[in-house]
């Protein structure tokens, strides 16, 4: 998997807003997707549910969680 060829523009800005990912031209191996998937995973459920926070960034996001899992296998 290849973040900036899988990814739209509007994802790969979406990853980028989370500390720790980088979103660059290359390969990412499969332990590289679990990783990312963990931490966009913690990024989302940081959140408040209280003001709606949360399930507005699980929005933004459940399209790069579905592909993440995709790629993992």
């Amino acid at each position: 998997m290849n973040f900036k060829k899988d990814f739209s523009e509007e994802q790969q800005n979406l990853l980028k807003k989370i500390e720790n990912i980088s979103v660059e031209n290359k390969n990412y191996s499969q332990d590289e997707i679990k990783e990312t998937f963990n931490t966009v995973s913690s990024y989302i459920m940081s959140k408040s549910s209280k003001n709606g926070d949360l399930s507005k960034e699980l929005n933004n996001y459940t399209g790069i969680l579905n592909k993440l899992i995709e790629n993992e296998k």
